[in-house]
């Protein structure tokens, strides 16, 4: 079975040969699994973001796991470098705009100095850019090289980029963002519905190049109350599924943190699957399973506190856990327990391969 049939028949609530293996890996592990220099490579990789197109399905395809995520592409950014730490600059005014984030996903995080609250105009100013176009322009560069070298035998995740409340705190930041959650409810909805668009038309572009599954969530989830989540996500995240459900590709939520509050409103959005199972966050596997396990296909658990800091065998030992937990029945893949930390050693990633291979056999 390849990989591609075998994490599409567990995110389909099915029973594969075997449990599939899909860490997570984002940028910068890949760039450390690459042997290259760490800082100066993540600045390239911001400067010339076309050269890098490929990097984390390569770095998959290396350790011989069964999917990956391709994110949007970027465009080039100017940056400058000041003693260890680099920035984004503007390039019509020279301004910093922002620190290079060295330590999580390789991006540029904005300066508190450039956050502000953001209003009805910039939810006019937000593109959206019809399917047709998108195939051809920069943001879906990388979907289309990662389907064309992969996507015959890898499962291909596409990020359409997210479309609720956490779409806000890159612009106004954390502290405004959770104001906003409780005094401008109508803004955040109006705000969603305007991304909401913009993704989705990104993802209609992404199913016609062929990805195989669409990854969307949100992070903010686990400071929302259930009330507040039904009302601000729910109905984008249901919206969502139901338009692209006729093109294709399976659907999984990615929501982070202590989230078991809201479990069943989860299933409730009708994706595929959900996904990390936060461990470290507050959000046990195996009351996710009890609840909502014969519902909806189940991805994550492994603690990234282990995959980061701890020992091999204290690694294999818990991808042996979360396999007989959550995969005892199928529809599970194993995976990290959020984003496959920058610092994991490649024979870890290995351990969850040769664990999937031993331990999740479904003879």
């Amino acid at each position: 079975m390849t990989p591609k049939l075998r994490t599409q028949l567990a995110m389909r609530g099915g029973k594969p040969d075997r449990v599939p293996v899909v860490p997570q890996i984002c940028a910068p592990h890949a760039i450390r699994v690459a042997g290259l220099p760490y800082k100066e490579t993540i600045v390239d990789y911001l400067r010339h973001p076309e050269k890098y197109d490929l990097l984390v399905p390569d770095c998959a395809a290396r350790y011989g796991v069964d999917g990956f995520r391709v994110f949007l592409g970027k465009l080039p950014q100017t940056i400058e470098w000041e003693g260890d730490n680099a920035y984004g600059v503007d390039a019509n005014t020279g301004r910093r705009t922002g620190t290079v984030d060295f330590q999580g996903g390789g991006g540029i995080l904005p300066l508190e100095s450039s956050r502000r609250q953001m209003t009805d105009a910039d939810i006019e100013a937000v593109s959206v850019v019809p399917a047709g176009e998108c195939i051809h322009g920069d943001a879906l560069r990388p979907h289309k090289k990662a389907v064309d070298a992969y996507g015959r035998e890898y499962f291909v995740i596409g990020a359409p980029g997210q479309f609720t409340i956490e779409t806000l705190f890159p612009f106004q930041g954390m502290e405004q963002t959770l104001m906003d959650i409780v005094e401008r409810p109508d803004f955040i909805i109006r705000w969603g519905r305007r991304q909401l668009e913009a993704s989705t038309q990104r993802a209609i572009a992404m199913a016609r190049l062929g990805v195989d599954a669409f990854y969307i969530g949100e992070t903010f989830g686990q400071f929302m109350s259930t009330e507040q989540f039904r009302t601000l996500c729910l109905p984008l995240f249901r919206q969502f599924v139901e338009t692209l459900r006729p093109y294709g590709p399976l659907i999984y939520l990615h929501m982070c943190g202590r989230v078991t509050h809201l479990l069943e409103l989860m299933v409730q959005t009708g994706v595929d699957c959900i996904e990390p199972l936060d461990e470290v966050g507050g959000t046990a596997v195996a009351e996710v399973v009890e609840r909502i396990g014969s519902k909806v296909a189940l991805m994550g658990g492994v603690s990234t506190l282990l995959l980061a800091r701890g020992s091999v065998e204290g690694v294999r030992q818990d991808c042996r856990r979360c396999v007989g937990i959550a995969g005892k029945y199928g529809r599970y893949v194993l995976a990290a327990c959020d984003m496959l930390p920058t610092e994991t050693d490649p024979e870890k990633v290995h351990v969850m391969c040769e664990v999937a291979a031993t331990a999740g056999r479904y003879d």
